[in-house]
């Protein structure tokens, strides 16, 4: 259903353009609506679930438990954690998330457009959100507690990302003349996905699930915090919106728009498929005019 929607709106707005081409009349050079526009972005966005199965900690994944459960010292500390605190000395993982899920975030930016007509312009935006993950991994526990035919540990999984999104998109508008009009566009997304964390937390500590150590691994006392690791990239994609706005005059207006993206993520494991994510702004357009006069 949501491929639909996307094809839906894409196709909506490739119908507008038949008729939005046409450049400035002569009718706008009394009151002209400013070639150059800038725009202030307050809104949130909803990242596709399907990159959030990144921080999972499955083994298939490239920051995993096993690597945790790999480090002697880390073992042996979850194993005396399991004893003092779950009172149960035999464990193992029965469960990692299968339904992982970002949070929704915060999203700001700015965007530069350029009006071809009152009909069409191009823009160039950037906007960016900080993500947040968790979820649960299952610990069983043998044997089990009182009453109980099987008992579990339910332990947090979490991370955290930043993400930028370039668009690069050409605008349609109905009615431009009137003071409130819809507004569609489509274009092209660039993205950068940058990994903050990934982390487990057992029993009250955390664990690092990223690999910072290299091949020696964690030792403690060696005073080695270890060095950093860049996981992430440059990612790809189509970007849609669709929207209302309000224009009070030819100097400024007031946007707010549904958005669409069907982009690839550049997430290990996960970059060659593509991801649903939505969002929703509210921008604020000041004119060339304006910024000069402030």
């Amino acid at each position: 259903m949501k491929y639909l929607l996307f094809l839906v709106l894409m196709g909506t707005q490739l119908l507008m353009a038949q008729n939005a081409c046409s450049p400035y009349s002569e009718m706008d050079e009394e009151n002209p609506i400013s070639k150059w526009e800038f725009s202030g972005n307050f809104g949130y966005y909803k990242a596709s679930s399907y990159h959030a199965e990144f921080y999972n900690a499955a083994p298939y994944n490239v920051n995993n438990l096993n690597y945790v459960f790999g480090n002697t010292y880390w073992y042996n500390d979850i194993k005396n954690d399991f004893i003092e605190y779950a009172n149960r000395d035999s464990f193992w993982v029965e469960e990692y998330p299968t339904k992982m899920k970002y949070n929704a975030a915060m999203m700001g930016g700015f965007s530069l457009r350029y009006n071809r007509s009152e009909m069409v312009s191009f823009n160039l935006h950037f906007n960016f959100a900080k993500l947040h993950l968790i979820d649960i991994v299952n610990f069983h526990v043998y044997p089990a507690y009182p009453g109980e035919v099987e008992s579990y540990v339910p332990c947090e999984v979490f991370g955290t990302e930043s993400r930028s999104n370039i668009d690069f998109t050409v605008m349609f508008a109905f009615s431009p003349e009137k003071p409130f009009s819809a507004i569609a566009e489509l274009g092209f997304n660039l993205n950068n996905a940058l990994v903050k964390e990934s982390r487990i937390r057992i029993l009250g500590y955390d664990y690092n699930l990223v690999d910072v150590y290299g091949s020696g691994g964690y030792v403690p006392n060696t005073g080695n915090d270890g060095f950093t690791v860049r996981q992430g990239g440059i990612g790809f994609g189509l970007s849609s919106a669709a929207g209302i706005r309000y224009r009070m005059s030819p100097d400024f207006a007031v946007e707010w728009v549904m958005n669409l993206y069907y982009t690839r993520v550049k997430l290990e494991g996960y970059e060659e498929e593509y991801g649903m994510h939505y969002g929703t702004l509210l921008r604020l357009v000041m004119s060339s005019r304006m910024i000069s006069q402030l």
